[in-house]
This record gives structure tokens, C-alpha cells and sequence, in this order.
């Protein structure tokens, strides 16, 4: 076991604690379909609880102990995180309360799952019906639609929900068997933020060695996450005869992004579409005549900016006539200076309240720990420097790709 990957930190401001196991393994639609099922089996029942309706009655008499597994994409790569949150020992007069018990829940329910046919057969039926709601969402079918054009080349980078409903629904107890096994030999790393670090540090250590799990001798970072942008240049429609369109421009980002790219395209997505007074969101309620939602995304390991929104099919035109005018301001640096500064205040703003969620903490320890380039990496310092001319550099490497309705 490699020692740096497992790192607590004494938080002693907060009344609770968390902690997380992470699991870093190839993204592709299988490996997405398979950890999909299996973290829905974990959330239901484990070998600790095994029954659907005990383990969530037998959690919350533990004082309310959160456990959640959840799958996410971080470029070429995606993560099982299993994460956990709970009041401190200290704070509930329970000597049967205790770090080691708290210690052991998590490794068990992390670790050792209950895979039966029928806990398999319970897990497909409720992603099956969950994929189903998720699907009837325009703006989930239009993002997936978008990705599945993205990477229609590269088929495995295109899981943007759940992986595959026909890989899920035809999986058999012993493949989820197979693939629970085969995760423990991939990179691993565990996190937490707690009162007493060392305590829980040695417990983790201890419990998990106990366990098996190999993977946490590896290194968990990759410095070779990204995916470049495929060349595509198109336009497609899908018209369902839908009372709103979906509109998605995705930017590709030409070469790959620096870590001040990171930061740029942070900026530019809030001064775009931050709040109310971002230039799309503003403009297009200006001039559309309503407010409909305008979103847009800076998908950095996949070199994707990324520029949706909802809105009548009859203002479609002018929407998009919006969006390139304002991208285009931005790559020619005419650029509100006062809104600019405003964003970058926005974003150091919501940093520091982050700082006191330690949901936050846990995600960033993540990111951290994942892009082995960030070690010394200063996010609010880099936003900082986010000149206009700066701004207007980053535009100037985004080309429109692909250009996707649905309507």
C-alpha cells in the first residue's frame, strides 16, 4: 500500500466528516455500463446490510451516515468514488459511536459489495426506469445526442450518462462479479476530512489492507487525460416535433489547454453565462424576449467548450446568431470590461464559500490528485490573471465543431 495515497486532513471546523475511496479505470462504455450497475447495487444493499431496506434504516440509526457511489468522467479516464459523510464522534455522547465504527461501515460498503442475481435484477430495473425518465428530458437526450456526434469515431468516450441501458440490462451476476474483482486491482486512493486525521488515517489503512485492495499501491495520477478534439465541422438536426428546441454549439479547442486554460475558459464561461448579467443570458432574453435557460460548459480534458440552451423553435436563428456574434466579440477582445471583473470576483467569491463544504474539499483532493500536472497548481490565482487579452487568446482557439438541435 502506497502510503501518499491515502491521505486525511484534520478539519476541525466542521461538525461532520467525510471520506472517499476513489478508483481511476479506462473510460469506455462497457467499464461505464459495469460501474453504473455496481454502484447502484452498492447504494441499495452490501454484504454489511444484506437487504435493499435495511441498509439505508440501519445508516440513518448510525447518526445519519451518508453513503453514496457514483461514477465520473474526467477525460480518458472515469472514477468510482465512494464517498461518506457523518457526524463526528465528538460531537454525540455514544461511546458506541466511534471512529473505528465508522472506520469499518465505510470500508464495508465500499469494498464488499452483495452481488446476487437478484440484487443485480433490482439495480438493472431501477437504472432501467431512471434511464428512461433521464431520456425524456429534452436536454439530456439533446446532450446525448451531441456527445454520440462528438465522438461518433471514438464510441467509448460518448458514455455521458450511465454507459449503455442494453449493456446494463444484460449483465449477469458473475460479469459484476468479475468486474467488482477486477477494480480492486486499478488505482485507488482515499481521502478524507476529519477531526482526528491519524486515527482514521491508521483505521483506513488497517481495515483496508484487511480487504485487499492492491490498487492502492498504484499511482492514481494521469497526465494523459485529455481528449483531443475530432475535426468535425457539422451541423445535424433531429426534429421530433418538440414545443422547445435544444440548441448545443460545442467549441472544439484547438492544440491541448494549459493549466491557465483551465482558468480562461472557467472565466469565459462565467462571463458568458454566469448569472443574469452574463452576456448571453442577458442578450438573449434582450432580444429573444424572454429569459430561456443559456448554459455553457468548459470541459477542459475533452477540449470542449461547450454552449447550450432552451428556447422556442421559431427563435432558433437568432439564438444562434447571438451566441457566434458574442463568441466572436470575445476572440476580437471586445470585451466588457466591467462584466469581466465582475466574473472573476464571481468566481473567487464562490471559492471561498466552497472552502467551507467538505464536499468541496473532497472533490478538489480528487481533481488534484487525478491531473498529476496540478501538484503546484493555484486555480484563483490563475483566475486572477485573466486579462481581456487574455480572454480574447483563449476565443481565438475555439472553432465552431458541431452545431446540434433538437426540436
Amino acid at each position: 500500500m502506497n502510503e501518499e495515497n491515502i491521505s486525511i486532513q484534520s478539519n476541525q471546523k466542521f461538525t461532520s466528516g467525510n471520506l472517499g475511496l476513489f478508483v481511476r479505470l479506462p473510460l469506455t462504455k462497457h467499464n461505464m455500463s459495469m460501474a453504473s450497475l455496481l454502484c447502484r447495487m452498492q447504494m441499495n444493499e452490501s454484504e454489511l446490510f444484506p437487504d435493499p431496506g435495511l441498509q439505508q434504516v440501519e445508516l440513518q440509526q448510525r447518526y445519519s451516515f451518508q453513503f453514496e457511489a457514483v461514477v465520473q468522467l474526467f477525460g480518458k479516464e472515469m472514477v468510482i468514488s465512494y464517498l461518506a459523510n457523518f457526524v463526528e464522534p465528538q460531537e454525540i455522547l455514544d461511546p458506541d459511536y466511534n471512529y473505528r465504527q465508522i472506520a469499518e461501515t465505510f470500508a464495508g460498503l465500499a469494498t464488499r459489495p452483495l452481488i446476487t442475481p437478484s440484487s443485480v435484477q433490482l439495480a438493472q430495473r431501477q437504472l432501467e426506469e431512471e434511464y428512461q425518465e433521464l431520456m425524456a428530458e429534452p436536454s439530456n437526450a439533446a446532450l446525448s445526442a451531441f456527445f454520440n456526434n462528438w465522438y461518433a469515431d471514438q464510441p467509448d468516450y460518448a458514455a455521458s450518462f450511465i454507459g449503455t441501458i442494453e449493456d446494463i440490462t444484460k449483465a449477469t451476476s458473475q460479469e459484476v462479479r468479475r468486474f467488482a474483482d477486477a477494480i480492486k486491482t486499478q488505482a485507488s486512493c482515499v481521502f478524507g476530512h476529519v477531526y482526528d486525521a491519524r486515527q482514521v488515517k491508521r483505521l483506513l489503512q488497517k481495515k483496508l489492507q484487511e480487504e485487499g485492495w492492491p490498487g492502492l499501491a498504484l499511482d492514481f495520477g494521469s497526465r494523459d487525460l485529455l481528449i483531443s478534439a475530432p475535426d468535425l465541422r457539422i451541423e445535424k438536426t433531429d426534429e421530433q416535433g418538440k414545443q422547445q428546441a435544444q440548441l448545443f454549439l460545442g467549441y472544439a479547442y484547438k492544440g491541448q489547454p494549459s493549466l491557465q486554460d483551465l482558468a480562461t475558459g472557467t472565466v469565459l464561461r462565467q462571463y458568458l453565462t454566469g448569472d443574469q448579467s452574463s452576456r448571453l443570458f442577458s442578450k438573449v432574453r434582450e432580444e429573444n424576449g424572454a429569459a430561456y435557460a443559456v448554459e455553457s460548459n468548459w470541459y477542459a480534458d475533452n477540449a470542449l467548450f461547450l454552449v447550450n440552451a432552451g428556447l422556442d423553435p421559431d427563435k432558433l436563428d437568432l439564438a444562434r446568431q447571438i451566441i457566434g456574434k458574442e463568441m466572436q466579440m470575445v476572440a476580437d477582445g471586445r470585451i466588457d470590461p466591467g462584466l469581466l471583473k465582475q466574473s472573476r470576483q464571481a468566481l473567487a467569491n464562490r471559492h471561498l464559500l466552497n472552502q467551507d463544504h467538505a464536499s468541496w474539499l473532497l472533490a478538489k483532493d480528487l481533481r488534484y490528485k487525478l491531473h498529476a500536472d496540478y501538484e503546484d497548481f493555484d486555480m484563483m490565482a490563475a483566475v486572477s490573471r485573466v486579462t481581456s487579452g487574455r480572454l480574447a487568446d483563449f476565443a481565438q482557439k475555439l472553432y465552431l465543431n458541431e452545431s446540434y438541435v433538437l426540436k
